[in-house]
């Protein structure tokens, strides 16, 4: 099982937070680790995007648009994956054992 530390303030484990001292645990992101990433890398192309069309405004826009289509190619691939992670269930962070079932239950 991969940790993950951020910030020095909250561990995350597989669905887990832990809670620095103080803090309330099973308090943190609803999204898998994976999801947040490619959420946060999808914002960043999307941005460059938007700053690619004004500088397309201001300058030679045949530079920007061909840098335009290989961030498009980027973020189709970001999209796709996660449509993925959607369509598999590994959007959100694994529930305990008793949640799954639950789940189960009322899915049927």
């Amino acid at each position: 099982m991969a940790t993950v530390t951020t910030t020095g303030t909250e561990t995350i484990e597989q669905g887990k937070v832990e809670a620095p001292r103080g803090g309330v645990e099973g308090v943190g992101s609803p999204i898998s680790n994976e999801a947040y990433n490619i959420i946060a890398a999808l914002q960043a192309k999307l941005q460059g995007l938007e700053a690619y069309r004004k500088y397309a405004m201001d300058s030679d826009g045949e530079l920007w648009c061909d840098l335009s289509q290989v961030e498009m190619k980027g973020v189709e691939k970001l999209v796709g994956r996660l449509e993925k992670l959607v369509s598999e269930g590994k959007f959100r962070m694994a529930l305990n054992v008793k949640e799954q079932e639950k789940e189960a239950e009322e899915s049927h």
